[in-house]
């Protein structure tokens, strides 16, 4: 049997960063692995800066996602003041940076999700020495101010985590109970007499018992946090009901 610390991840709104590029900042449909490992860290008041705990995360968790509501898209329009660069200059406030004689205007699209719901289990990997009861404990009382990928995004409801013995991811899936403000916000979702057909993802180098699955690819591994860098890895998509 293995351990498996088991989390929800709800947000009114929510937003999962795909490649940003010039003015259209969009959306994964699901969190990414590095969103999931940055909400670990940031429980346990790791800054950003610290790429050395990051990458122990990043080496040490398998993660697993079961979209339990896909949630609906929207776009927010932004406009954003910036001074204009200049050799030698440097503004140490927002205040001066807006005081600048020289302005020009940032216009970007950004695309957010309304009413995601998420479960997602991770694990251990093999000879890791990272702590899941530790893990545990900071989610409830998390240092750091947890979002769904943007600080515009708080979260809708505590993560309410727990660690569960089973005897693969699935089976840890299968194990989780709601708890009643979870099963209301979800069911307000669906109609009572809907069926769910629940998309989950999960590293491709895990074993998913001959289930039948399709091959993503996503730039989500942490490489350094602290300069913004990941690469890229392949997971399994799986639709269960």
């Amino acid at each position: 049997m293995t351990r498996f610390l088991i989390v929800t991840l709800y947000a009114p709104i929510a937003s999962f960063g795909e490649i940003a590029v010039g003015e259209r900042r969009m959306s994964w449909s699901r969190p990414s692995r590095s969103s999931v490992l940055g909400l670990i860290a940031a429980a346990q008041g790791i800054d950003r800066s610290d790429d050395a705990i990051h990458r122990n995360l990043e080496t040490n968790l398998h993660i697993a996602i079961r979209t339990d509501s896909p949630g609906r898209p929207f776009v927010d329009y932004h406009t954003v003041q910036t001074p204009i660069s200049r050799k030698g200059v440097t503004f140490s406030t927002r205040r001066d940076e807006l005081n600048a004689v020289e302005l020009h205007t940032v216009l970007s699209d950004r695309e957010y999700l309304v009413d995601t719901f998420f479960t997602i289990v991770l694990w251990s990997r093999k000879n890791s020495d990272v702590n899941l009861d530790f893990i545990l404990t900071e989610l409830k009382r998390p240092k750091f101010l947890l979002y769904a990928g943007r600080k515009s995004a708080p979260l809708g409801l505590p993560m309410n985590p727990e660690i569960v013995e089973a005897k693969n991811f699935l089976k840890a899936f299968e194990l989780r109970v709601m708890n009643t403000v979870e099963e209301k916000v979800l069911n307000a979702f669906y109609a009572n007499d809907e069926k769910r057909l629940s998309m989950i993802s999960v590293d491709q180098d895990v074993d998913t018992t001959d289930r039948e699955f399709r091959i993503e690819r996503r730039r989500d591994v942490v490489q350094s946090r602290k300069q913004w860098q990941f690469t890229d890895r392949s997971e399994k998509i799986l639709m269960v009901e």
